[in-house]
């Protein structure tokens, strides 16, 4: 099938358009109704009392039944017309569909997506799905091509038969995908991340489908957002106001931005987040404007005696003690993965779940080769001079080659001896930052690798969630909240995939990872994945400026190996989950209501497992 990609015309009537998106009870556009997709009959809808608080309470989980880590229940939708939940499935390259009991809303598959016939209508090979909504019967799904350089596409099914209306075309790597709740726009971030030898670096973008005139390549009306304008020597370059551009191997502007999640607001914009960046954009959806890229700036893990934001953290996995403290020009970038919007007193607002990322291009080589093109051995080293076997194996044994990373351990840096953190009369000899088991452990940003005694050190991440304007000021972040709730003397900073504690100090902690937000009885409710320690935090942010929580959950058994099988370092060894061990690596969150009750849905990744909590109000 012959595609065209039509761009939106900035007219009167498009700025009209642009001047609001429905609400959250909006009805669907008239090119969705004339689908005439069967929905199921509304069940009871929630008593509507005065909010006072909730608790969340496990109803069950789906298993995927793929193998352990390997990102078979990433991605989680809810449709209130088919009544099911829409799960991406990396592992098995499907969109898991899951019904939901009658009684308790226990999930069960009942079926998947046939992406090949997305495939096959785009003309493409395809890779893995990265992300699926489903509103109003429709069900879009974001998919890389098979080689993730080249643009992917958003492919748009019915629920009803699960048959596919049209795919469109979107950039390289679509990594999310959202649809205004109408249904006219469809939204995906494209991240146009390299591959491995950094031989091909494609742009990031926004992909925005227009389907006000209907489903078919006539008549929807596709545009590609590019970051073009605010390449260096372009108009537009001079408004990049502490936005972090490390420019990996020469990359343009255009290529080092790269979009990892989007929000769309009640004003008809799309807020894009820019995660290794640090940053935010925010896009006109009815023209493709882009009216403004936003840095976030820093999170000081400074005492607030220091002039920081006293927010403490542990940042060695070497001391094997869990000890949080605060420190004098050591700060957090961001670098939000997961972003929600709301709206409270007319105004919107943003929430971020401050994950953290960093960049590390890497593939297989022998070590000449890597040696050759001037990138980072990461093998076993070998001599060109040395045994004959040696110099044979130089030649010719593959293993890893770092062509480009951002991230180095903090006693790498060069120092000045009088910053702070060198201070070994408060710190002790052993304890400064120089002391690669101590501060020095400590995984930071590459981008200065000098520093004199004033200049900060930055870390990836801020282990939080924040919410800020849309112009990118912070209104709130939740200091070391998260990682309060999440940890104990018994268990500290795991990762999902093992349940050593201390993995992860070094690290981003607990990283924050999933977020949404859910407006139940007058009330904004957040719900907070935290990605490698496990849980979900429920805050409501009815006053922005001052969150509060409500409840933390967190379905992980530590006294469980987390497969059937494990080494002596409790590493999974047969690739089987073991069902005991709970749920591993939150990478998702969504709300809905049924059955009179509210929910929310989480999907796991390592774990492969979805998992349902009843929302008690009281």
């Amino acid at each position: 099938m012959e595609r065209q990609a039509s761009t939106l015309a900035l007219t009167a009537l498009s700025l009209l358009f642009a001047s609001s998106i429905p609400s959250v009870h909006a009805a669907p556009i008239q090119a969705v109704k004339q689908l005439q997709i069967s929905c199921i009959a509304k069940t009871a809808s929630p008593a509507k009392d005065s909010f006072k608080g909730l608790k969340m309470n496990w109803v069950a989980s789906h298993f995927s039944g793929s193998e352990f880590d390997s990102s078979s229940a990433e991605i989680v939708s809810y449709d209130s017309c088919s009544d099911k939940l829409y799960v991406v499935n990396a592992k098995a390259q499907s969109v898991e569909v899951l019904k939901l009991g009658n009684n308790n809303s226990e999930p069960s598959k009942v079926g998947q997506l046939d992406l090949q016939a997305a495939a096959k209508n785009a003309g493409i090979s395809i890779g893995d799905a990265n992300s699926v909504v489903a509103k109003n019967g429709l069900v879009a799904v974001a998919i890389q091509h098979a080689n993730k350089q080249q643009n992917g596409i958003i492919a748009l099914y019915r629920s009803d038969d699960l048959s596919l209306v049209n795919s469109y075309p979107a950039g390289a790597l679509p990594d999310m995908v959202t649809m205004s709740d109408d249904s006219r726009y469809l939204l995906s971030a494209n991240e146009g991340e390299p591959n491995g030898d950094y031989s091909h670096d494609p742009e990031g973008s926004v992909t925005i489908v227009d389907l006000q005139g209907g489903f078919a390549d006539g008549q929807a009306k596709v545009k590609q957002v590019d970051f073009r304008a605010f390449n260096q020597g372009q108009a537009r370059h001079s408004e990049l106001k502490d936005v972090r551009l490390p420019a990996p191997m020469g990359a343009t502007v255009a290529q080092d931005l790269e979009p990892e999640y989007l929000a769309l607001t009640s004003k008809g914009k799309v807020i894009v987040a820019l995660q290794e960046n640090n940053a935010i954009a925010r896009i006109n959806i009815a023209n493709g404007y882009i009216e403004a890229i936003q840095g976030l700036g820093s999170k000081s893990w400074a005492s607030v005696e220091e002039g920081g934001d006293g927010a403490m953290l542990d940042l060695t996995n070497k001391d094997g003690k869990f000890i949080q403290a605060s420190y004098p020009q050591l700060a957090g970038y961001y670098m939000p993965d997961s972003i929600a919007s709301f709206r409270v007193n007319g105004k919107d607002y943003l929430l971020t779940a401050n994950e953290g990322d960093g960049r590390e291009y890497v593939y297989q080589s022998s070590q000449a080769q890597c040696e050759q093109a001037g990138h980072k051995w990461d093998g076993k080293e070998y001599q060109v001079g040395g045994e004959d076997e040696d110099a044979a194996k130089y030649q010719s044994e593959q293993d890893d080659c770092i062509s480009y990373s951002d991230e180095t351990r903090a006693y790498k840096l060069k120092i000045d001896p009088a910053h702070p953190l060198m201070d070994q009369q408060r710190y002790g000899k052993k304890g400064t930052i120089a002391n690669k088991k101590a501060i020095g452990r400590l995984k930071v940003v590459a981008d200065q690798k000098q520093l004199g005694p004033k200049d900060t050190v930055y870390s990836f991440g801020a282990r939080s969630f924040s919410i800020f304007d849309l112009d990118g000021q912070r209104i709130f972040d939740s200091g070391n909240q998260l990682s309060d709730l999440a940890n104990n003397e018994q268990h500290w900073n795991a990762s999902n995939d093992n349940q050593a504690s201390d993995d992860r100090s070094d690290d981003k902690g607990v990283e924050p990872e999933a977020i949404t937000v859910a407006e139940i009885n007058g009330a904004h409710i957040a719900f907070i994945g935290l990605e490698r320690q496990g849980g979900i935090a429920a805050y409501d942010v009815s006053q922005p400026d001052s969150p509060k929580l409500l409840d933390f959950v967190n379905r992980r058994d530590f006294s469980q190996d987390v497969c059937t099988e494990v080494d002596e370092d409790g590493d999974c060894t047969n690739g089987q989950y073991n069902p005991k061990s709970g749920d591993l690596g939150p990478e998702s969150i969504t709300y809905f209501s049924r059955l009179g009750r509210h929910y929310i849905a989480v999907g796991n990744e390592v774990s492969g497992t979805t998992s349902i909590y009843q929302l008690e109000l009281n």
